[in-house]
């Protein structure tokens, strides 16, 4: 009935109609092989390329074909790893991109990449790893726009395996007890909401909505749900979904960072760690790569897995730069806190010391008495004590003041005490202005400990300036408090009082000071008056910074005319200077960042360096003599692929671009091979095509991401690498993997194809050929649909288990031991379970 052209309705099996072939039905609706048509491993059978020895290699033995596919298709996902992560070279070389930008919020410039890490986590990075499986799927539709018969079950099989697999190896890595939670709850959120709902999408278009068939408008919402997958965790990043937090901007030891970003990490290390210790570079890049920590993307973990099981150039340390200055900064910390214990069993006091509030006073003969002011800097645990005395200047005493000694007491109750000395009025004669000195003597003393007291016999305010009108401060590692003095010359009868504020220059508000304004005010005979301006730990090692500091609306007196600022103001020029004596040493710790980065370069600039890279072991003649046996021989296996994949273009040339596309071909290309191979393997074994890709072929493209989240999840401070990205790229796969070419082949039948009776859709398919003469895409629910519905089932109860050990454990990894080896037993029986329920229902 096929060769005849007919077609027998479902009604009338006994009657039968002539359906000669149309013109322009061609491939598309008469190419879909038929219940007589040879299969894919038998004589007359094949794949898109294989077998390459035709009928003939269809007759080998049974047992002879079975190694062959097997060891071929294992060769095959070796081949797929490793082109599949020159492409993530060329992925995260156009991803890591870098720009310099301000950031208001830190007022300096910092180093930011042009792609979200989000988006591009989700986009290039979620194509990249799982490029195989969507490429199965989109070559999978061509030449007939149907469905291949290992793509659909591949995705939904890897991402059981992702999900279930590889976080139980993530659970049990972590190293000594430790945990690892997600840090970016907003976004792992989104990506594990998707990843769920995207497999409950499946269900709804294959069994709900129009049942066994992907209409266009299916197609297009599928594949749009991707974008909508991207913008809501573009959002979550962002902070602005209800619910989720902005990420504080900060800064990361990444191989752009300026010299100005370095100084700064620097700054701040040495404050942390560096109170009893003085740290080399060594240890400052150390300390750097732990507090400032630039986690290493999806790719580099990726990369380096592959190029571990393929014996080619390591690019990750054993041990991460974060691990060894984590140990560090534990080593520090623990001398910090023994140094203080000595301290304080030494009978070290708190930093409390007493000093004077002025340094001048100015009165008038006829003041009577003056009364000078001492204040407790700090709190004193008990009582504290200072003696004091008065000391003659050319005023002298008995003569011009009455002389004073004695003790002054401190508590936490009492932090100011005053210090009165009687001026002797001098009748009838008339005397130069003279001072005398009143002094600290003893306990803990401040800068401020001695005043001098000027006796003046003219009756004016007085004028006010800044006692130096510049002031130079030399930059360093911890902010500065520096001391300004207002000076009340030429009179100080009565109260007076001016405002105070600082003043941008080219130092800025926040970032190089601190704001400081209010009023200053002068008792009646107080010549000088003091308040304090921060300036910031500075980053600089080159070049100067200025900022003011401003007096004005002067009450009760003027302001000096001679000085800055005229009478009607008062200016002092505040200069910061740049610590020359870092410049050398900035350099070299940005020489040892570089040198640490140029290491985990992924790609080659050359065509020279990829050719090398792919002839030797370890990817050069030095680290081929340091390789072990194991290394070599997994070298020998993969160096067909490796000289075959230098060809591609490095990563340097146009950006990263030109090795992006060609190498995605050539994933391509090796996907067909494996999709040839798998079904060949299936069908010598008697396994059908579902078994085959829920278990052989999704095993086989997830191993390398295997060993890249357990990598991640060993030397990453957080689980976002290694369990936020399985959600991510979960959801990817259905959406991008299955939604593009979905979309795609759903368009075609409906605007482009057109089948008649006869024709071989209308054979293969009879129920929906009644319904869509004229053809439509059809997707079999089947076996798919238990599938989905088991995997998703799991998924939910992976999720829920991981949100438990966070709640109990504080981090979805790690934790006990004895729990997390259960935890794992637990994943891994759920994948078993998933795989036995989709075998069992695969007839129905």
């Amino acid at each position: 009935l096929r060769r005849a052209r007919v077609l027998c309705t479902r009604d009338l099996r006994d009657r039968c109609v002539f359906a000669p072939r149309r013109a322009g039905s061609g491939m598309v609706c008469d190419g879909l092989p038929g219940e007589g048509d040879p299969s894919i491993c038998t004589v007359g059978g094949g794949g898109l390329l294989l077998p390459l020895g035709g009928d003939a290699e269809q007759q080998w033995p049974k047992e002879v074909r079975i190694v062959l596919y097997l060891a071929g298709l294992l060769w095959c996902f070796m081949g797929v790893a490793i082109i599949a992560d020159v492409f993530m070279g060329a992925i995260e070389k156009i991803t890591s991109r870098k720009i310099l930008i301000h950031d208001k919020s830190l007022g300096k410039k910092r180093t930011a990449t042009v792609w979200n890490p989000t988006v591009a986590n989700l986009t290039l990075m979620a194509l990249g790893s799982s490029a195989p499986e969507i490429l199965l799927n989109v070559i999978g539709i061509f030449p007939t726009f149907q469905a291949g018969a290992l793509g659909p079950s591949t995705i939904v099989g890897s991402a059981a395996f992702n999900l279930l697999c590889i976080a139980a190896v993530c659970v049990i890595s972590i190293p000594g007890g430790e945990v690892r939670y997600i840090k970016d709850l907003g976004v792992y959120s989104v990506t594990a909401f998707f990843s769920v709902f995207a497999y409950l999408w499946l269900l709804v278009i294959l069994l709900g909505t129009s049942p066994d068939v992907v209409e266009t408008w299916e197609g297009v919402v599928t594949f749009a749900f991707f974008w909508l997958l991207v913008i809501f965790a573009f959002g979550a990043d962002k902070g602005w979904i209800p619910g989720t937090e902005k990420p504080p901007p900060g800064f990361t030891v990444q191989p752009e960072s300026s010299k100005e970003e370095l100084s700064v990490m620097e700054i701040k290390v040495r404050q942390m760690y560096g109170k009893y210790t003085n740290l080399t570079p060594e240890q400052v890049r150390l300390l750097m790569e732990y507090e400032f920590y630039a986690p290493h993307s999806r790719a580099k973990h990726r990369v380096n897995a592959t190029r571990l099981l393929s014996g080619g150039k390591k690019i990750l340390a054993a041990k991460s730069s974060y691990e060894a200055g984590m140990e560090l900064a534990k080593e520090l910390q623990s001398k910090d806190k023994e140094m203080d214990a000595k301290q304080s069993a030494n009978g070290a006091r708190d930093c409390v010391v007493a000093q004077f509030e002025a340094l001048n006073y100015n009165v008038l003969e006829s003041v009577g008495e003056v009364t000078i002011k001492v204040r407790c800097v700090g709190v004193p645990t008990g009582e504290t004590e200072v003696k004091y005395a008065t000391r003659d200047g050319s005023a002298k005493a008995i003569d011009d003041y009455e002389p004073v000694e004695g003790t002054l007491r401190f508590s936490p109750d009492k932090l100011e005490e005053e210090i009165s000395v009687k001026i002797v009025e001098s009748k009838g004669a008339t005397e130069d202005t003279e001072e005398f000195y009143v002094d600290l003597l003893s306990g803990p003393l401040g800068m401020r400990k001695t005043v001098t007291v000027v006796i003046i016999d003219e009756d004016h305010p007085g004028e006010l300036h800044f006692e130096n009108e510049q002031i130079e401060v030399k930059g360093c590692e911890k902010d500065i408090v520096v001391p300004i003095t207002v000076v009340r010359s030429r009179g100080s009868s009565g109260v007076v009082s001016c405002k105070y504020c600082t003043d941008e220059g080219s130092a800025k508000e926040g970032a190089d000071f601190e704001k400081v304004e209010g009023v200053l005010t002068f008792a009646s005979g107080q010549q000088s008056a003091t308040f304090d301006v921060t300036v910031k730990a500075n980053y600089k090692f080159e070049g100067t910074e200025i900022f003011r500091v401003v007096l004005s609306d002067p009450e009760g007196a003027t302001f000096d005319a001679t000085t800055d600022g005229g009478s009607e103001s008062c200016i002092l020029t505040l200069i910061i200077l740049a610590d020359e004596s870092r410049k050398h040493g900035l350099n070299t710790l940005t020489n040892m960042v570089q040198v640490n980065w140029d290491s985990l370069e992924m790609g080659n600039a050359t065509y020279k360096e990829q050719i090398t890279s792919s002839i030797f072991c370890g990817g050069s003649l030095k680290a081929q003599k340091e390789s072990s046996w194991v290394e070599f021989i997994a070298h020998i296996f993969a160096a067909p692929w490796k000289v075959l994949f230098s060809v591609v273009p490095p990563t340097e040339y146009a950006g990263g671009w030109l090795c992006f596309c060609v190498a995605l071909l050539m994933i391509g290309f090796v996907t067909v091979i494996i999709g040839d191979m798998a079904e060949l393997l299936g069908c010598v074994l008697g396994i059908s095509p579902a078994t085959t890709a829920i278990t052989l072929v999704a095993l086989g493209t997830s191993l390398p991401d295997t060993f890249a989240s357990r990598t991640a999840a060993q030397m990453d401070p957080y689980a976002d690498n290694s369990i936020g990205n399985i959600t991510g790229s979960n959801s990817v796969n259905v959406f991008l993997g299955l939604g593009l070419p979905w979309m795609i082949s759903a368009i075609y039948w409906q605007f482009v194809a057109e089948c008649a009776p006869g024709d071989s859709w209308s054979l293969a398919y009879p129920e929906e050929a009644l319904k869509y003469p004229k053809g439509l895409f059809v997707v079999k629910a089947g076996s798919l649909s238990y599938s989905v519905i088991s995997f998703s089932s799991c998924a939910l109860v992976c999720m829920a288990s991981l949100a438990v050990r966070r709640k109990v454990f504080g981090g979805e990894l790690g934790g006990p031991k004895t729990s997390a080896y259960a935890t794992a037993v637990f994943f891994v029986l759920l994948w078993l379970t998933y795989i036995v329920v989709s075998i069992m229902f695969e007839g129905d």
